[in-house]
């Protein structure tokens, strides 16, 4: 028999253990350790059987800068996730997200919905400014981004973590990827003088939500709402 075959029944036996029948609760526990022993399936292999991948572009950026690096953890933390960027040789990178079921490609989405707005909010910032270096220009262009950032994070501490897909998709790392290494990225430091810029990305985040999908049948729909 198909092992992904087998690994489907032994997680629908799980979730049938999860009954209010403690008889039934019982038998279909049993008939899942039964299936995990006769076939050699891990207990990492039946968790990691619902995770899923899905990725985003990086915009052409060959080292996306921190802002974009904060928004997809952001993001990532929001629907449970890891965000992880790829890049094969010659290529520019890409970022990963990997969840329970329909989490990753959500996270995707919402990551690819917010990343051009906020790129888009940066540049016309920066447009808008009476400055000739270029040097300074990009980075009050940055301090406006991380300013956005905080203000969209407050809406993360609205969603509860579950830390059984957490566990899940770190299994699926290991499994699929193996050890991972940090892609460190260094924001920019505001000056004393940059309040305005800070207040300006304050109030060009304001109109942005993000929301968790309530159930089935919502969970395809759009997830960003009074978007800026």
């Amino acid at each position: 028999m198909n092992k992904q075959k087998i690994i489907d029944k032994i997680h629908k036996c799980l979730r049938l253990s999860e009954s209010g029948n403690p008889n039934e609760a019982a038998l279909a526990l049993r008939q899942a350790q039964a299936m995990m022993r006769k076939y050699e399936i891990r207990e990492e292999e039946v968790r990691t059987h619902q995770i899923n991948e899905a990725t985003a572009n990086s915009a052409g950026y060959y080292n996306p800068p921190y802002w974009a690096i904060a928004l997809s953890e952001l993001v990532a933390e929001a629907f449970d996730c890891r965000a992880y960027i790829t890049r094969r040789q010659e290529q520019r990178p890409t970022f990963r997200f990997i969840g329970v079921n329909y989490a990753a490609a959500v996270a995707a989405y919402t990551f690819t919905v917010l990343f051009r707005q906020l790129r888009l909010a940066r540049r016309q910032y920066m447009a808008e400014l009476a400055i000739e270096d270029k040097q300074e220009r990009l980075r009050q262009g940055n301090v406006f981004a991380q300013a956005w950032l905080f203000r969209i994070a407050k809406t993360v501490a609205e969603f509860v973590n579950d830390r059984v897909a957490q566990a899940a998709v770190d299994d699926y790392v290991k499994q699929h990827y193996g050890e991972t290494l940090d892609f460190m990225r260094e924001p920019t430091a505001p000056a004393s003088a940059d309040y305005d810029v800070i207040l300006s990305g304050l109030r060009a985040a304001d109109a942005v939500e993000l929301f968790r999908p309530m159930d089935e049948s919502t969970r395809t729909k759009g997830l960003v709402g009074k978007c800026a």
